[in-house]
């Protein structure tokens, strides 16, 4: 009963880490389309943002539950650590079932590492169009601006030019 236990522990360990890795792959996904998104289609990007946030708040869930079995299976082998870790664990479990589980470790790690690098460079885009919008926006409103020492000229018949946009105006 106690290896019963034991294995099925293990198969929802690895069912978990299965999910986190594909997860982490939809990020991914969704990580390249954002910056395509930033790049040519701003539209969407919205709706990515709150895509990943889903798929963020499922990994939120996912590591709890890793951490959960991972605690029972410490306390079924009777390991004693403060801060027990599925690397911890490997040396306990038969050598094919700690390759699988290894190797699904790595595979999170990497892709973690990967959507991590992406988001990054996404958030640099992000910062650098937002620039791009303030500029822009700062040069419009000057060009729309009276300069420091303009006067206006009540009951006159004449207007000084509009600054900055090479057009004057007579009335």
């Amino acid at each position: 009963m106690e290896d019963e236990k034991l294995t099925i522990n293990r198969l929802e360990l690895e069912q978990v880490l299965v999910q986190q890795f594909r997860i982490l792959q939809e990020l991914i996904v969704l990580s390249k389309k954002e910056r395509s998104s930033l790049l040519s289609e701003p539209d969407l990007i919205l709706q990515i943002v709150e895509d990943k946030e889903v798929l963020l708040d499922k990994m939120s869930l996912m590591e709890d539950k890793c951490r959960q079995i991972i605690q029972e299976i410490s306390l079924h082998l009777d390991i004693h650590a403060e801060n027990t870790s599925i690397q911890a664990l490997l040396p306990f479990l038969k050598p094919e079932d700690a390759n699988r589980i290894h190797n699904l470790s790595e595979g999170i790690y990497t892709l973690a590492n990967q959507a991590r690098e992406l988001n990054h460079a996404n958030q640099a885009l992000a910062i650098t169009k937002l620039d791009w919008v303030k500029a822009t926006q700062l040069f419009l409103i000057s060009i729309f601006q009276p300069e420091a020492g303009y006067r206006s000229t009540k009951g006159g018949t004449h207007q000084e030019p509009a600054t900055g946009l090479g057009v004057e105006f007579h009335v």
